[in-house]
C-alpha cells in the first residue's frame, strides 16, 4: 500500500511539473526525492505512458502526444484522470494549429473529474478565451484563483490571466452604445 501511495505522489509530482507553457511560471524541475536509485519502486505501464507522452508534448510532436494521451484511456483514479485529460487538452492548445473546441471539452471533464485542480481551471480560462466565451474564461480563471489558494500554491498565472482578460473586456466595453443607445464616439462630440 505504502508503495502504491508513493508511486501515485511521484507521478503527481511529475505531472505537475510538466503540465506545460500555460501555467508554468517558473517550469524549473525540482528534485523530489533523495532515495538511491536501486531502492525505487518499478513504475507502472501508465506512468511510462504519460511521461512518454508529455515528452511529446514537450518536444512539439503534438499529433503524437495526443494520441499518446488518448492511448492511455481513462484512468481510474479521478485525480490522475484529470491530469491526464489536462495535458491532453493542453497538446490541442499548444498545437501549431490549435484546436480549442477539442481542449474545452477534454478541460471541462478535467475540471469535473477535479474541481480542486487549479492548472486545469486555468487552462480552460485559456481555451474559453480562444473560442470567445470570455465570460466562461472569466469564471474559469476565478475558480483556478480560488482553487490554488485553497491548495496553498501560487494563483499568479491565472491573476494575470484574468487581469488581462478583464483589460481586454473593458476595453471591448468602451465601444458598445449605452443604454440610450449612443456610441461612445457621439457622446464625446
Amino acid at each position: 500500500m505504502v508503495h502504491y501511495k508513493r508511486a501515485y505522489l511521484l507521478l503527481a509530482a511529475a505531472l505537475s511539473l510538466s503540465t506545460g507553457n500555460l501555467w508554468a511560471d517558473n517550469p524549473t524541475p525540482v528534485a523530489t526525492s533523495t532515495t538511491p536509485a536501486a531502492a525505487k519502486p518499478a513504475k507502472s505501464a501508465t506512468y511510462t505512458a504519460m511521461v512518454a507522452a508529455n515528452d511529446l508534448a514537450a518536444a512539439g510532436k503534438t499529433d503524437e502526444a495526443i494520441a499518446a494521451y488518448e492511448k492511455i484511456g481513462v484512468l481510474k483514479s479521478k485525480n490522475m484522470e484529470a491530469w491526464r485529460l489536462n495535458n491532453e487538452a493542453h497538446a490541442y492548445l499548444t498545437a501549431a494549429t490549435p484546436v480549442p473546441d477539442k481542449a474545452v471539452a477534454l478541460l471541462e471533464k478535467s475540471v469535473a473529474a477535479n474541481d480542486q485542480n487549479y492548472v486545469a481551471w486555468n487552462n480552460l480560462g485559456s481555451a474559453y478565451e480562444l473560442t470567445d466565451q470570455l465570460d466562461k474564461a472569466k469564471d474559469a480563471y476565478q475558480k483556478s484563483i480560488d482553487a490554488a489558494k485553497a491548495a496553498n500554491a501560487s494563483s499568479a498565472k491565472a491573476e494575470g490571466n484574468l487581469q488581462a482578460l478583464q483589460a481586454k473586456l473593458d476595453k471591448s466595453g468602451d465601444d458598445k452604445p449605452d443604454a440610450a443607445g449612443n456610441s461612445p464616439a457621439a457622446a464625446a462630440k
